[in-house]
């Protein structure tokens, strides 16, 4: 990305210690993270916790995204108390309808595409120096957009799409400062 130092963690990398070294080494404004989640943990890609209520330290003076299952319930909340200016996330599970076909190939699935175009706004926001508020408001305005869409789709699995935006548009919030950008 222009002007972006990206630090990506994937794969067997993840892990607290990693995570802890790149922040400390880099300091970022912004951490975004994709994967799997509870109401207080993040886990990494074999299911296991990485990040819990006792480590949420490590967003400290950062803006968090977390594309998880439920994470602001407790997780963000407890980030906030413990520095962060802002965590992004969902307040229940993050659904995702697919078609099986696409795998390993999510960008070209036209059943994930809308889901992923409405979670994937507020990054691209937040990096054109949007603040947080804002950029969830454009997600919200993608959902409706999309679900309009998808209302009147002929696609046969178009109700799956619609279901699953529905619902995390629903469930999109954040906790902290909505003024917080990362720019």
């Amino acid at each position: 990305m222009k002007g972006f130092k990206v630090a990506k963690i994937e794969g067997k990398e993840i892990s607290e210690a990693t995570l802890r070294s790149r922040i400390k080494n880099r300091k970022p404004r912004f951490i975004f993270f994709d994967g799997h989640g509870s109401d207080t943990s993040l886990f990494d890609n074999s299911g296991k916790e990485f990040i819990n209520l006792d480590s949420a330290d490590v967003f400290q003076e950062t803006v968090t995204y977390t594309i998880a299952c439920s994470c602001l319930v407790k997780l963000g909340s407890v980030a906030i108390d413990k520095g962060c200016y802002a965590f992004i996330g969902y307040k229940k599970p993050f659904w995702i309808a697919r078609d099986h076909k696409f795998e390993s190939t999510p960008l070209k699935d036209r059943i994930a595409k809308p889901i992923i175009e409405c979670s994937n706004i507020i990054v691209k926001s937040l990096i054109k120096g949007n603040d947080v508020e804002e950029s969830i408001r454009k997600s919200h305005e993608k959902a409706v957009d999309n679900i309009l869409k998808l209302i009147y789709s002929k696609e046969p699995l178009a109700p799956a799409s619609l279901q699953a935006l529905v619902y995390n548009d629903e469930a999109l919030s954040f906790k902290g400062e909505a003024s917080a950008k990362i720019i």
